[in-house]
């Protein structure tokens, strides 16, 4: 027999909240992730309670989790197992028993970039720097859809959750010393899942390793995803997101670093399987540019 009090004991109401939604909750109060929320309306009770006063939305944990995962279709007859599941996935630690003061830590620095600005990056790109993504196999579309931009001085990938950046890599070298220079995470930037609006609709997904190559996917009509951190970031955790995927393949690039962090994944994710670039191709972008990706895809996924 579930024991409802044992789940909710071992799984707080905020430290479950700030785990998704990746924010922190600030005097009982934080933006609600189920409707665009200006400002805070959701307010977190410490009796294990919340209520959204934007949208009406309330309950306790694991309907919180329940409209996370399935939004205004979420039924608690209908979805209670699956949602039980997911809980004991999350790896929430429960509360202490015995509360004691916390030594004073230094605040981690946050990302100092907005959504204005990165769209200023974005819509003031000029023309010509265009010319650089489309050198690697970007188009138009695609360019316009993740938001990609010229800071005045570097060019820019920006990360996004909900249209919230969390995260900003610049081109580390300067404007024109080479085609494959590598990109720089800004300072309070997080790791995370690039992509990941994508996955809530996904029945396949391809893991790629980084963020050029998860959109020269997305530009062939795959759900793709990366980690923003590089080959070996990937956070056991994140499986979490990919519960309801049939199909989910790994195609990483084609060095040591790039299948230790392919078979990190696969440790995680045991349905995942592992698909090898063909000799002599780094990664997916050598593969755009020998005209054969979307042929091979075919035949490999």
């Amino acid at each position: 027999m579930i024991d409802i009090g044992t789940i909710k004991a071992n799984n707080p109401l905020h430290a479950t909240i700030e785990s998704l939604t990746g924010n922190e909750i600030i005097k009982h109060k934080i933006r609600c992730p189920f409707h665009e929320d200006d400002n805070p309306s959701l307010h977190v009770y410490d009796d294990g309670g919340w209520t959204c006063f934007g949208c009406g939305l309330h309950g306790d944990v694991i309907d919180f989790l329940g409209y996370y995962y399935h939004g205004p279709q979420y039924d608690p007859d209908v979805h209670f197992a699956e949602i039980i599941d997911r809980i004991g996935a999350l790896g929430i630690k429960p509360l202490p028993a015995h509360t004691t003061k916390p030594k004073p830590v230094k605040p981690k620095p946050r990302l100092g970039i907005d959504l204005e600005t990165i769209m200023q990056w974005h819509d003031n790109m000029p023309a010509g720097r265009r010319r650089y993504w489309h050198g690697r196999g970007l188009t138009d579309q695609t360019i316009d859809a993740f938001m990609l931009g010229w800071d005045g001085k570097r060019y820019t990938i920006p990360a996004l959750y909900r249209l919230i950046p969390y995260a900003v890599k610049r081109r580390q070298s300067e404007i024109d010393d080479g085609i494959d220079a590598k990109y720089i995470q800004v300072t309070g930037g997080r790791v995370g899942i690039f992509n990941a609006d994508n996955l809530w609709s996904a029945h396949k997904c391809i893991i790629a390793e980084g963020e050029i190559d998860t959109m020269l996917l997305h530009q062939l009509g795959y759900s793709a995803v990366s980690s923003t951190g590089g080959a070996g970031s990937w956070k056991v955790g994140w499986s979490q997101f990919f519960t309801h995927i049939q199909d989910i393949v790994i195609i990483y690039d084609n060095d040591d670093a790039g299948r230790d962090g392919a078979r990190k994944i696969r440790a995680g994710m045991r349905r995942a399987r592992i698909v090898t670039l063909p000799d002599g191709i780094g990664d997916i972008g050598e593969l755009w540019a020998t005209g054969g990706a979307e042929e091979w895809l075919r035949g490999e996924i």
